[in-house]
């Protein structure tokens, strides 16, 4: 990402995409900007375009980045986003067009796998059973654990993927693979294919009001006797692993963030 781009805009290399060529993705104010767990999904998805074929979801496709990498790799045919906000639509297919696959893409107004329009659900209902993959970026959700959207992601999926379909899931390192072992329990008929691509270890950033709010989220699940999640300390000589507890208390005295890494992870559905 070029540092000298306006904030409204975000231009992507060939290198950060992977190998599918520059991407222009276009955010002004009251839609979705790209974020570090965009560009690691993004980057997942050019280094792994030969697992991509076919037709594609792109679920809470945002301003479309997923959707458009995805609709760049040379066997995937078509890709549908499904996006709740009417500006990120609005701005998806100008981005889509931008890029060169606006034939390849479609974004539709939903609520998760529920399009508001008759037409669109109608749509959607012709593919299921029909889809090769899915792609999910989901941001954290408000229950116990943060990881409601993805059992929702996986769990709707079910409905629209072949057998051997795949999804391709963001989850960042601190949920930890025990969390992850549990999202394959609690949604059944997929198995879990490892880690697809990954940051070095980066600040999971407190000075964004989302992540500090996931962060109380965190700490607050721990302190109820949920499983812990795992931080690298800031600052360390060498690699000191730190729950969010800690990393909350170490922030509100210090300031400092705690360490992370931005990942996607596969699922294949059985």
């Amino acid at each position: 990402m070029k540092d000298d781009e306006p904030s409204s805009r975000t231009l992507l290399s060939n290198e950060e995409t992977g190998g599918l060529g520059e991407i222009q993705i276009l955010h002004p104010p009251g839609t979705f900007a790209v974020t570090p767990a965009s560009l690691i999904s993004i980057r997942a998805i050019g280094i792994n375009q030969k697992l991509l074929a076919g037709n594609g979801i792109d679920w809470g496709s945002g301003t479309g980045c997923l959707a458009i990498a995805a609709a760049k790799a040379a066997n995937v045919d078509r890709v549908v986003g499904l996006e709740i906000e009417t500006a990120n639509v609005r701005i998806a297919q100008e981005n889509a067009a931008l890029n060169g696959v606006a034939a390849k893409t479609e974004f539709l107004l939903s609520d998760s796998y529920d399009p508001f329009a008759r037409d669109d659900r109608t749509k959607l209902d012709a593919l299921k059973g029909k889809i090769d993959f899915v792609l999910a970026n989901p941001p954290a959700s408000d229950d116990a654990d943060g990881f409601q959207f993805r059992r929702l992601v996986l769990r709707g999926a079910k409905d629209y993927l072949r057998p051997g379909g795949r999804v391709f899931l963001s989850i960042s390192y601190q949920y930890g693979i025990r969390r992850i072992m549990q999202l394959v329990d609690d949604v059944p008929s997929y198995t879990y294919g490892g880690t697809l691509a990954t940051t070095d270890w980066v600040p999971f950033d407190l000075r964004r009001p989302d992540l500090l709010d996931c962060l109380k989220l965190y700490a607050e699940s721990e302190r109820a006797g949920g499983l812990e999640y795992t931080f690298q300390a800031p600052g360390a000589s060498h690699e000191k692993i730190i729950n969010a507890t800690a990393a909350l208390a170490h922030f509100h005295a210090t300031g400092e963030s705690p360490l992370s890494r931005w990942q996607t992870h596969l699922f294949e559905r059985d």
